[in-house]
């Protein structure tokens, strides 16, 4: 027979399931509504016992509410131990009547408020605070929030905040004024603040001003939310400064209660100007690393250029003869990766990549009337980009002329920015033997001198680029949800590979050149 609880959890999984169907997609990502699904929320809760005392009863707090499913878990799991006494603030009118009217009963406060505009002083202290806050992208958030909450925060502990944080960051720094000394607080929040420059003083945060007990990450292919493609982690800290041989354990897996990883780390270990996403990773020191060098020896990185409106500046070759333009007003270019089927592009008699999908970037440097002399067409085509307005998007508005190009040289390498972790590797490298520049969606492998004074094989260095363990490049880049990976300039610079022993001495002999050479090992 199902109790009292049961049958409120059944009611509000109904009023969520209508509630989310009346909200557009654009709607929930603005307001980072993404409910918790209850059998995850029991399990965070049932996991976080450990955490808490035995003896006592215990006070509860969600500072993003919504229909209460992580209070209905706090209830079924803590059952005679649930104070009658805790709170939950909820910005959204409809969800906060909603969990009133199904838990007030229950000892739930509810407050429709901001939480970021709550005042602390009017709420008791809790025991325990659990949520999922909202995952709000920076630029939906508005300036005056930022600048209340950023000076608050410097204030208070010195840290710097980033503007460019989302909403989630700025809930878990005010959210320890509500804690008990000792509290335990529990943060289900995207996974990506491991490794992002904003995550920086978040997790100065966590590693000075309280004591970090434990992150689990999930994989980023086991989505926790149907709705939101999003790589999650779960976050424990006791409201208390952490003891100087303090250990935090780094675990992973599907299963919360049983890990397929532990890695505990020391707190002084922990670096915030470092990926701590590395340390979820099983590390064999017995593998000999005297072979391998970081690509940033070898490259200069760049990533491929942002042509301002590739609908518009990039043509097959067929759309360029049917328009009758010159062909000498463009440069070959590498369609997207998955349009490349070879490791090794061929290259014609003319430079341009032989491939089933040829295409060409529009580069000239020539003014307007000169174009018009020159070919009548080309000059169509362009007032034809003025009437559709692409001379007013934001890169050709701020160029000299709003239909010239970055001037680029060919790579030599290519590998792909973004990859999924389906059926083949996320990261592919490319030889390019033919004159094609690339958009943004690779990154330029650029041979530094000490490449060109040796007679390397290209097609065994490619090999070797290939032959980086994945989980090399995955873990210098950033991972997201639904088996999303990422790679920047400077991520992919450090990743490291192995080299035969030619290269390797003539960069044990060119150390010293170094001082000569540019200081920027690549570029955004």
């Amino acid at each position: 027979m199902k109790n009292n609880i049961e049958i409120l959890e059944e009611r509000r999984v109904r009023f969520q399931s209508d509630f989310d169907s009346r909200k557009s997609k654009e709607d929930r990502n603005r307001l980072g509504q993404y409910a918790t699904p209850n059998k995850f929320a029991k399990e965070i809760l049932s996991e976080t016992k450990k955490y808490l005392p035995d003896n006592r009863e215990i006070t509860f707090m969600d500072p993003a509410l919504g229909s209460g499913s992580f209070y209905s878990a706090f209830l079924s799991e803590f059952e005679n131990k649930a104070s009658y006494n805790n709170y939950g603030i909820e910005i959204d009118s409809e969800l906060s009547e909603y969990a009133k009217s199904n838990y007030g009963e229950l000892g739930l406060n509810v407050i429709n408020e901001d939480f970021t505009n709550t005042n602390a002083k009017e709420i008791s202290k809790v025991d325990l605070l659990v949520s999922n806050p909202p995952y709000s992208r920076h630029h939906h958030i508005t300036t005056e929030i930022k600048a209340k909450i950023t000076s608050w925060v410097k204030a208070k502990y010195g840290i710097k905040v980033s503007k460019l944080s989302g909403l989630h960051c700025y809930f878990m720094y005010l959210a320890q004024q509500y804690l008990k000394e000792n509290g335990i607080a529990v943060w289900l929040i995207p996974s990506e603040f491991l490794d992002v420059n904003f995550g920086k003083s978040l997790k100065q945060y966590l590693q000075q001003e309280v004591q970090l007990l434990r992150i689990h990450r999930f994989s980023p292919e086991d989505l926790k939310f149907n709705d939101a493609l999003v790589s999650s982690l779960i976050v424990w800290y006791k409201n208390c400064k952490s003891k100087e041989n303090a250990k935090i354990n780094f675990t992973s897996g599907p299963d919360i209660s049983h890990p397929t990883l532990h890695n505990k780390i020391k707190i002084a270990e922990l670096n915030p100007n470092y990926k701590w996403s590395n340390h979820f990773r099983e590390y064999d020191t017995s593998n000999d690393q005297k072979n391998k060098a970081a690509i940033k020896d070898l490259f200069t990185i760049k990533r491929g250029i942002a042509s301002g409106n590739n609908k518009f500046f990039i043509l097959s070759a067929s759309e360029i003869q049917k328009k009758k333009m010159p062909l000498k007003y463009f440069r070959p270019i590498l369609p997207p990766p998955k349009g490349i089927e070879s490791n090794i592009i061929k290259s014609d008699e003319n430079g341009n990549p032989i491939l089933d999908d040829q295409l060409f970037l529009l580069d000239t440097d020539l003014p307007i009337h000169q174009i018009k002399e020159e070919s009548q067409e080309l000059y169509d085509y362009l007032l034809s980009g003025i009437d559709a307005k692409v001379n007013e998007g934001y890169l050709c508005k701020n160029r000299k002329l709003w239909y010239s190009q970055e001037q680029r040289e060919s790579p030599l390498y290519v590998c792909n920015y973004i990859g999924r972790n389906n059926k083949t590797a996320p990261f592919r490298f490319l030889l390019n033997e033919s004159k094609a520049i690339t958009t943004n969606s690779f990154l330029g492998l650029y041979p530094k001198p000490i490449l060109k004074r040796l007679n390397v094989d290209f097609k065994n260095l490619l090999i070797q680029l290939n032959s980086i363990c994945t989980e090399e490049l995955i873990a210098k880049g950033r991972s997201y949800g639904g088996g999303m990976y990422k790679l920047e300039p400077k991520e992919l610079a450090n990743v490291e590979l192995v080299l035969e022993n030619e290269i390797l001495h003539e960069l044990e002999l060119s150390e010293q050149l170094t001082l000569f050479e540019p200081k920027e090992e690549c570029a955004s």
